[in-house]
């Protein structure tokens, strides 16, 4: 399709440009940009728009935003001149760039697929179109799971290249997309048929991308078949072949799956945080590739409605014609500017309302995050006061009844005696137990991890349920009363598992990277509908803790399946 942009018969200056296009198609490598300008010729200025968007594509430090506006300026040329071969090529590039990006749910590649439909005149654009149905289509549920649409495109596909041999060019990115589709399903052996098949057929430089791809591919499908060695194996030519952050970001990701099957946790959570950080940035690029579409989406539309509109011109022959046109759009202006003088107040009104509303919301919030506070600090003065009563009130008066019990004679002579002062002493210890644990917490001189594995290990010596932490990147001591907000809700949450989820393991992982802690509970118990559940009976309540994780600007879910158990995730900036 390449060849077909410009008649080089007519137009021999341009072919050393073409061939330079060429050369970048087929090697998959990006050349030395050169500038072209817009000096009037449609036909160069399409090539270097072309060329420069394929240099950048194929940079290893890619910028999908940039090649795309590079693309749609070389369709928007296309359109104005009516070159159909030049507008399909163009919308093919379009799509080969979103396709990079994962727009799971988005519809931004739609409009170009319906363009490219109009455009259709043999098998080869069929078979195009019918490919990027498929590409698409795969990435359109958010739970990546096979769809009745991908079901029906592929049918579609493979129909259409029933009767071509693998030479053919699309036959290796069909086999990826087979394979795809099998995995989704779940159908692990037979993708990675097809997957090797597509591996086979990568003998040319311009499908080393896809190579390094289908690589990844084999690794993950032995790594979900629990074959560590060979999925490792090639994980390795993955790694040697991937540039990009994108290619590396699913290297360090499924690294850090595999090495953590091989119990090397340390090494899985490097290569899973900096998996992390590799998706930030990602989602930051297909961000501002996204706003690009979005703002720039209509611009075919309004091409068309402009040749619409020079069309009604063109029949327009006769005075009494212009006439009544031109009294129906003044009308219609006058019309359309009593709607929005109304629609415009309308708005306003809306508006003004919407943002009472809003001051309402926000003063009831602040009140219950105020009751919330006044709550949790009424509860730590409490545990202090009964604290201070037990040791210094009671455990006084429980001391000097002992020293009274050691000055009275004969008391060896007495067992009664002698018992009582052992009852005495036993007394004594649990009142000292019980304060110090009224009173345990997050301590200046402790801190919430220390706090965290010591109320851990005091509940698993009970033998009732098996309490492990676990913790990642804690480094210095937080704010105090930040450390003892947390540790109170850790509690409460723990205290809840303990009295209503019969659970015989629980599982705290504590994480710090960067500014943000992550705190996740987890239990093997019954689990809990939470629509059903009796916020009387839940002591702080579950609603209560969320929404002080909220006043801690943080986010607070809880994800429960009844007879499978209970996870809770808080996380916080500090």
């Amino acid at each position: 399709m390449a060849s077909q942009l410009v008649d080089l018969e007519k137009n021999k200056h341009l072919a050393s440009k073409m061939d330079f296009l060429l050369t970048i198609l087929k090697t998959r490598e990006p050349l030395s940009t050169i500038e072209f300008g817009d000096d009037g010729n449609d036909e160069e200025y399409i090539l270097g728009e072309l060329i420069t968007g394929y240099n950048i594509l194929l940079a290893e430090n890619y910028s999908s935003l940039i090649a795309y506006q590079s693309f749609s300026n070389a369709l928007n040329r296309a359109h104005k001149i009516g070159n159909n071969d030049a507008v399909k090529f163009c919308i093919t590039s379009i799509l080969e760039t979103l396709s990079k990006e994962i727009f799971i749910g988005s519809k931004q590649f739609q409009m170009y697929l319906n363009q490219y439909e109009k455009l259709i005149v043999n098998n080869d654009d069929r078979i195009i179109f019918a490919y990027y149905n498929v590409v698409f289509a795969s990435k359109e549920d958010e739970n990546l799971t096979t769809s009745k649409n991908l079901d029906n495109h592929m049918m579609v596909l493979g129909n259409l290249l029933s009767d071509k041999k693998d030479s053919y060019p699309l036959m290796p990115k069909y086999f990826y997309e087979k394979g795809t589709y099998h995995k989704l399903k779940g159908e692990h052996t037979k993708a990675t048929e097809y997957f090797i098949k597509a591996l086979d057929l990568c003998k040319f430089p311009h499908l080393k991308s896809l190579k390094n791809v289908l690589y990844w591919q084999l690794s993950h499908n032995f790594y979900l078949d629990n074959d560590i060695e060979e999925s490792e194996n090639f994980l390795k030519k993955s790694e040697k072949t991937s540039s990009g952050l994108r290619q590396i970001f699913y290297d360090y990701r499924l690294k850090a799956w595999i090495l953590n099957a091989k119990k090397k946790h340390d090494s899985a959570y490097y290569y899973l945080n900096s998996s992390v950080e590799l998706e930030y940035k990602m989602g930051a690029k297909n961000n501002s590739l996204e706003t690009a579409l979005l703002s720039i989406q209509n611009q075919t539309d309004k091409l068309k409605l402009d040749q619409i509109i020079s069309e009604n011109k063109r029949k327009s022959t006769q005075n009494w014609l212009i006439v009544v046109t031109l009294a129906l759009v003044f009308g219609a202006g006058i019309a359309i500017l009593v709607q929005k003088n109304t629609t415009k107040k309308r708005k306003l009104a809306e508006q003004e309302t919407l943002l009472k509303q809003e001051r309402v919301d926000n003063l009831l919030k602040q009140q219950e995050l105020v009751s919330i506070d006044a709550m949790i600090e009424g509860q730590e003065k409490e545990r202090q006061r009964v604290a201070n009563e037990l040791h210094d009130d009671l455990g006084s008066l429980m001391a000097t009844i002992k020293l009274h019990f050691g000055n009275v004679k004969g008391k060896d002579k007495n067992p009664a005696l002698k018992q009582a002062q052992t009852l005495l002493e036993e007394a004594y210890q649990k009142v000292r137990g019980i304060a110090h644990s009224k009173n345990s917490g997050v301590m200046s001189s402790q801190g919430l991890l220390p706090a965290v594995k010591k109320m851990a290990q005091v509940i698993s010596e009970t033998n009732a349920l098996e309490v492990s932490v676990e913790d990642f990147g804690m480094g210095e001591r937080m704010e105090n009363s930040l450390e003892l907000s947390l540790f109170r809700t850790i509690q409460e949450l723990v205290a809840n598992t303990i009295k209503h989820a019969e659970a015989t393991k629980l599982n705290i992982q504590i994480s710090q990277y960067e500014d943000n802690l992550n705190i996740i509970i987890e239990d093997n118990g019954k689990g809990f509908d939470r629509t059903k559940l009796d916020k009387s009976k839940t002591g702080m309540g579950l609603t209560n803790i969320e929404k002080r994780i909220e006043h801690l600007e943080g986010n607070f879910t809880i994800d429960s399946v009844l007879g499978k158990g209970t996870s809770i995730i808080i996380d916080i900036p500090v």
